[in-house]
């Protein structure tokens, strides 16, 4: 719920003030007592500038943007600049917050606008750059990181980010040796970030330079273990570096997560695991099958041949999943083509298979979490449970619960819908639809 309490926005002013006050303070502490005294007084009879207002609703919008509440923050940044609409950082700071929220357009507006009222506000250029590359016009966010990078305070704690934003922009596009040089200047500057040893180690793996590679990652491990994409990458890197103990160690660990895995690369094949080509390969051809299958189907085809198709199809899926990489962006479009079609054709099976024991674990597990509150580790075993068998129904169910219960409804509404194409049929499923209805409302507030 948005505040606009007078008294406590009333007294978010008067912290600006004694912000404004504090270099007149510093040597007479009496003066600052008499001050704030004097300054409530005013405030009192309305006699406070409109910029210490704005000021007042900026800590206001930066607090809910920092609570990831972007609505929130959105509304106090048009407060701010309601009281003061020559505010460059308002519109600046709305405009990363409409970026984060997918409102490109109104985002382009407003730091427009920042840029308009001072063309010496180097945030807003780096604000300009972040829109850019949030719709993937890439080019166009380097250019304008770069002009951040020239003419931003290099004393300010985040001046690093410009080189981090223009060394994603420069490996996206490929120009992998400048991103590689942002990434390090960025280090240089703030070391303790462990993510930027991530992005320069994904540049390294793809130059085939394994050993700076596998040191970057190794990095970014100690501090993050849990880390699927980058265990994943280090493994390819022992791989190519011919350190067979070391990727099979990474690939046990992986394991832990999805025991699956060693159902799909049982003993020495463990190798293929890391062997991104080949994976794509198989999984190709098993959807390729898959729908040869269910092409075959056709309405003169009689009942039983048909349960027979949908089942041969739903085997070659399961293998398609099994072999799946999620590698690039490019491997996307062939995992949500697999999902789609097993969510197709598992309501039509006539015999339903049955869940794998790991995975029983982990819905067991999850429920135990419940049981004691503890929702967020309920939520990454179900997480789990769906990564390994998408085609779970109660998980989807039991995981859309959760996130409501935690306020992330559009994700729930998410987790439900799947439940739905999973169990269209199901006894419960009316009042799963009434379950969307209810958390629409909830996140359009």
């Amino acid at each position: 719920m948005k505040n606009n309490n007078p008294s406590k926005i009333n007294a978010a002013i008067i912290a600006v003030f004694k912000q404004h006050a504090q270099p007149f303070t510093v040597f007479y502490l009496p003066f600052k007592i008499y001050a704030v005294a004097f300054f409530a007084w005013i405030l009192a009879y309305g006699c406070v500038p409109a910029s210490y207002y704005a000021q007042a609703y900026i800590n206001y919008a930066a607090t809910a943007d920092k609570n990831g509440k972007l609505d929130s923050a959105a509304y106090y940044y048009g407060l701010a600049i309601s009281k003061d609409a020559g505010n460059a950082k308002a519109y600046n700071n709305r405009a990363m917050v409409y970026a984060k929220m997918g409102k490109y357009k109104d985002a382009a507006a407003d730091v427009e606008k920042a840029i308009s009222i001072n063309k010496r506000y180097w945030d807003a250029y780096y604000t300009r750059g972040y829109i850019y590359e949030k719709q993937e016009l890439f080019n166009q966010a380097i250019t304008e990181y770069s002009t951040y990078i020239s003419k931003g305070d290099k004393k300010v704690t985040d001046y690093y980010l410009g080189y981090w934003g223009r060394g994603k922009c420069n490996q996206y596009v490929t120009k992998m040796e400048d991103a590689i040089h942002d990434f390090t200047e960025a280090l240089k500057i703030k070391p303790a970030d462990f993510y930027l040893y991530s992005w320069r180690g994904q540049c390294y793996v793809e130059m085939n330079k394994y050993v700076e590679a596998s040191k970057d990652l190794e990095t970014f491990l100690a501090q993050y273990p849990s880390s699927y994409k980058e265990r994943f990458k280090i493994g390819i890197c022992y791989v190519k570096m011919a350190e067979k103990d070391k990727a099979e160690k990474v690939f046990l660990k992986l394991a832990e997560i999805d025991p699956s895995f060693k159902v799909y690369f049982p003993g020495e094949k463990f190798l293929d695991f890391f062997n991104v080509e080949l994976r794509r390969k198989i999984a190709g051809n098993a959807l390729e099958e898959a729908s040869a299958f269910l092409n075959e189907i056709t309405p003169a085809t009689s009942k039983t041949l048909t349960d027979i198709k949908y089942a041969d199809a739903f085997e070659k899926l399961e293998t398609a999943w099994g072999f799946v990489v999620s590698y690039s962006k490019e491997d996307q479009v062939q995992i949500d083509s697999i999902r789609s079609k097993l969510y197709f054709v598992y309501p039509k099976l006539k015999d339903k298979p049955a869940i794998p024991e790991y995975v029983r674990r982990f819905a067991v597990q999850a429920s135990s979490f419940v049981e004691e509150k503890n929702y967020n580790a309920a939520i990454e075993l179900y997480q789990r449970a769906i990564m390994i068998v998408p085609y779970y129904p109660l998980a989807h169910f039991n995981i859309a619960m959760l996130y409501a219960t935690t306020y992330n409804y559009k994700t729930a509404i998410e987790q439900m819908n799947s439940y739905l194409k999973l169990t269209p049929d199901a006894k419960d499923a009316r009042a799963a639809q009434d379950k969307i209805y209810e958390w629409e409302v909830k996140v359009k507030n």
